[in-house]
């Protein structure tokens, strides 16, 4: 067992109690390594340790602040995590037990670099909707910027020194503030993959992908922001492409939320800059269309395994 200190941080605001609960269990049953949990209460109405019951674990810290946003959040979690390397979790999914044992195994010994494995995408409950997973190995910059890093921040593990260069969590960012902060990362890492699945992550209603406007908007943002950074990159193929990927990337947003008009349009402008962006954008939609045909039909599906359920 790896002595090295992990530090989960979960951060919670109006959590479904049920779903809390279970992502604490699931943090909670990590083997292989030391944790700790570091809860951060996002000034919710009814204070989450009031949600715990039964889960105390010396492992386990509980910190309430004002009401300020997920980025604030992080970031006061950052300020508290005692561990050598963070993992962030959100407080509706579940982790599998050795998969945080398994992302330090990719990072010890390779000086700055930041792990990943597998997300397995779940409904409200938990069933297997399909598996997002990446083959990106070294510099991941370009590969998040064109949409080709297919998994999601629980199912990453960053050395403290990596955060530290990276710099805080940006609340300018309302919606997918954990995209701009992984890019912003890889600026400063190398990354190792594998493809087991670390993290499950659970779609529903009050996500964020509730918010099409803001997560087209995002998506825009987030390639800006890099090349207002680099502005030597300016002007280059990957500036196009990847102005083209965030395009395509709101188009889809706004189709999945049936807005045809708002869809056509961003499709349009990518397709001007990058046609092949639009042919990614839909080829990686497919399994989310497959998925959602599953639920029609009733279908059981049959290559994904049910995922673990924590015990009690």
């Amino acid at each position: 067992m790896s002595e090295t200190l992990v530090s989960l941080m979960m951060p919670a605001w109006r959590p479904r109690a049920e779903w809390l609960r279970e992502a604490v269990r699931s943090a909670l049953a990590q083997t292989g390594c030391a944790i700790e949990l570091v809860l951060i209460d996002d000034g919710s109405p009814v204070p989450v340790a009031s949600l715990l019951e039964g889960l105390e674990d010396p492992r386990l810290r509980v910190i309430r602040i004002e009401h300020g946003g997920e980025a604030q959040a992080r970031n006061s979690g950052i300020a508290e995590a005692r561990g050598e390397y963070l993992r962030f979790i959100d407080a509706d999914d579940v982790i599998e037990p050795a998969s945080t044992s398994l992302l330090l195994g990719l990072c010890e010994g390779h000086g700055g670099v930041i792990a990943y494995g597998a997300t397995l995408f779940c409904d409200e409950d938990l069933r297997p909707l399909w598996k997002m997973t990446s083959e990106v190995e070294g510099n991941g910059v370009t590969a998040c910027l064109l949409g080709r890093f297919q998994t999601r921040l629980p199912a990453f593990l960053f050395p403290r020194r990596v955060i530290e260069l990276t710099g805080a969590w940006d609340p300018g960012f309302e919606v997918s503030p954990d995209w701009d902060f992984i890019l912003r990362s890889l600026e400063h890492a190398q990354v190792r993959g594998t493809g087991s699945v670390a993290a499950l992550y659970r779609r529903h209603s009050g996500g964020a992908t509730a918010n099409p406007a803001g997560g087209a908007k995002a998506a825009e943002r987030l390639v800006a922001r890099y090349f207002d950074r680099h502005p030597e990159q300016r002007g280059t193929a990957l500036e196009r492409q990847a102005r083209a990927r965030s395009l395509a990337h709101a188009g889809r947003i706004y189709a999945t939320h049936r807005r045809p008009g708002k869809a056509i349009s961003m499709l349009a402008r990518a397709a001007r800059l990058d046609p092949g962006a639009v042919w990614m954008e839909v080829s990686q939609g497919l399994p989310r269309l497959a998925a959602r045909g599953r639920r029609v039909l009733r279908m059981e599906p049959g290559e994904l395994r049910e995922p673990p359920r924590p015990s009690n």
